[in-house]
This record gives C-alpha cells, sequence and structure tokens, in this order.
C-alpha cells in the first residue's frame, strides 16, 4: 500500500512539475503571443497522445490473459467516442492541432473495443507466473489453513439471492 502512495505522490508531482515548466518557458522564452500559444500547443498534444497510449499498457496484459477484466468496457468506449467526436470538431474547423493527437486516439480506441468483443466471454483469469508464485507462496506459509485458501477463491455476491428476491 505504502508503495502505490507514493507512486500517486510522484506522479502528482510530475504532473505539477510538467505544468510549472511550461508555464515557465512560455513566459520568459517566448514573448509574443503566437510562440506562446504554439508551445502549450505542442505540449498539450503530446499530453493528448500520452493519455491515448496510456491504455496500451493494459491491451498487453488483456492479449497475455485473454481477459477483459484489467480493462473498463466504459472507459474504452468513451474514449473512443471523445476522440471520434474531437477528431470531427477538429478537422470541420480547419484545427490541426485539435485533430492531430485524436488521429492517434481513435484506432487505439478501435483496437481496445476490438479486444473487448473478442476477449468479453472469456471468464476471469490470473497471469499464470502470478498464479504460481501465489500457489507457492501458499504451500510455503503454514500460517493459511485450508478455509482461508478456498474463500480467496470463491466470487462474492452482494445483496443477490438465489431467487432473485433482495
Amino acid at each position: 500500500m505504502r508503495a502505490l502512495q507514493l507512486k500517486v505522490v510522484v506522479t502528482a508531482i510530475t504532473v505539477v512539475a510538467v505544468f510549472c515548466i511550461t508555464a515557465l518557458i512560455s513566459a520568459s522564452v517566448f514573448h509574443d503571443h503566437h510562440h506562446r500559444k504554439v508551445f502549450v500547443g505542442s505540449v498539450g498534444i503530446v499530453a493528448s497522445v500520452a493519455m491515448y497510449c496510456s491504455p496500451l499498457v493494459v491491451v498487453k496484459r488483456v492479449i497475455t490473459t485473454k481477459s477483459v477484466e484489467f480493462m473498463p468496457f466504459y472507459l474504452s468506449f468513451f474514449s473512443f467516442v471523445s476522440s471520434v467526436l474531437w477528431l470531427a470538431y477538429g478537422l470541420l474547423g480547419h484545427d490541426l492541432v485539435l485533430a492531430s493527437p485524436n488521429l492517434v486516439g481513435c484506432p487505439i480506441g478501435i483496437l481496445q473495443l476490438v479486444l473487448y468483443c473478442k476477449y468479453r466471454n472469456n471468464g476471469v483469469s490470473e497471469e499464470p507466473a502470478k498464479w504460481e508464485l501465489e500457489k507457492n507462496n501458499n504451500n510455503n506459509n503454514n500460517n493459511i489453513n485450508d478455509d482461508d485458501k478456498t474463500k480467496q477463491l470463491q466470487p462474492v455476491i452482494d445483496d443477490i439471492n438465489i431467487n432473485g428476491k433482495c
């Protein structure tokens, strides 16, 4: 848990630092509005492309495990819809700065949706290496009894009765 908190703090500090550096460079190096606009727009394009490419890490895991449990459908779907709409808006307004990152986002969104359609019916699966590691740790750890092991592998159903009554 501590490692996750550290990762969040480092990421937040990095984002604030990039913003501050962009503002400082824009204010001190560029003295006219046009060059400032182009510089900040270029940084924005890089950030947008990075945002659209970030799910590629999950795409690798989806292909490896043949399961979409790590890739939320609505995030993929609305990212694709947003990318298509902003691409259309940028092209209709003849604004390539606005359309260019979405030209990257559309194919990545299509890839995510195709993978979701392909692997959506597969059950929940874990990565083989992780499963073997957990199995080895459980065999080596004598403090966990057999009841705790089976509880970890059972699905949890909240507030649903078998007869459909709550």
